[in-house]
């Protein structure tokens, strides 16, 4: 799955070569949050930039950059174009309920948006969610997905996920039902060590073969005809540490974040 070279390292920490940033609004984030966000995202190898300075890094050969929020996409979406790499936005749910219109109008800008159900705030996204994706692009794992397996998937508006659990059964109860209907779908896992392939290959093909599509519930005949057809996904798989991340207690045994692609606007309703 992994085609990048893993090709330098800071300190004792080997990074895969993906150049990668967040820009964020300096006015919605307070210096005491930023100080820990930069904290967190510097053993990641992901740069934390200000929208007013984003034209200063437009030269920058950047591979993929995260566009936190509405306010920084305002601010900077002038200067989006002038970067030719992968762009996605991430929006906490709070921001998107009554504008799917909204997120559709900056794909002129965007590769792609993804909603967070969960987060109620651009901190709290970038604690999980964003952290996630970016982790999955820039630390050697068990498997990795890469820049390509993000720019075939990651298209349109998308909506993510967040569940965990102590077995691939307790996990698999816990999928939102927009698994079953999306067309296609990133998966990162985080486990502890005594997590076996076997479970995470379980849930990955739960998602990709809708095997178990209980959860779903819709009167569209042309919804429940969805769940009989395969999804494409990509995966990525990496043992956690104590302390380390997003996840500086007590660690969850299996942890999946997701994000899903080619869903309907009706299909946000379920949030």
């Amino acid at each position: 799955m992994d085609s990048n070279p893993i090709s330098f390292s800071i300190g004792q920490r080997i990074f895969r070569s993906v150049r990668a940033a967040i820009v964020y609004e300096r006015s919605v984030i307070k210096s005491s949050e930023r100080f820990s966000l930069e904290s967190l995202y510097s053993p990641i190898n992901v740069q934390l930039i200000s929208s007013e300075k984003l034209p200063s890094v437009i030269d920058d050969d950047y591979d993929v950059i995260g566009v936190l929020g509405q306010p920084s996409f305002e601010t900077s979406k002038t200067y989006l174009e002038d970067f030719g790499c992968l762009k996605i936005g991430f929006y906490p749910q709070d921001l998107f309920m009554s504008s799917f219109e909204l997120r559709r109008a900056s794909l002129r800008y965007l590769t792609a948006t993804v909603t967070c159900p969960g987060s109620s705030s651009l901190v709290d996204l970038l604690k999980t969610t964003v952290f996630h994706f970016y982790e999955s692009l820039t630390l050697p794992s068990l498997l990795n997905i890469d820049l390509a397996d993000v720019e075939s998937i990651a298209h349109g508006v998308g909506l993510s996920f967040n569940v965990s659990g102590d077995s691939s059964e307790e996990v698999i109860g816990r999928l939102p039902p927009q698994c079953y209907t999306a067309r296609s779908a990133l998966l990162h896992f985080t486990c502890k060590k005594d997590v076996t392939l076997e479970e995470v290959y379980k849930i990955s093909k739960i998602i990709s073969t809708r095997k178990t599509a209980e959860p779903f519930i819709s009167d569209n005949p042309n919804d429940q005809i969805k769940i009989y057809k395969r999804i494409r996904l990509k995966m990525g798989l990496r043992i956690s540490q104590a302390g380390e991340g997003s996840f500086p207690g007590k660690i969850p045994r299996i942890s999946l974040t997701g994000v899903l692609f080619g869903l309907k606007e009706s299909q946000f309703s379920f949030l």
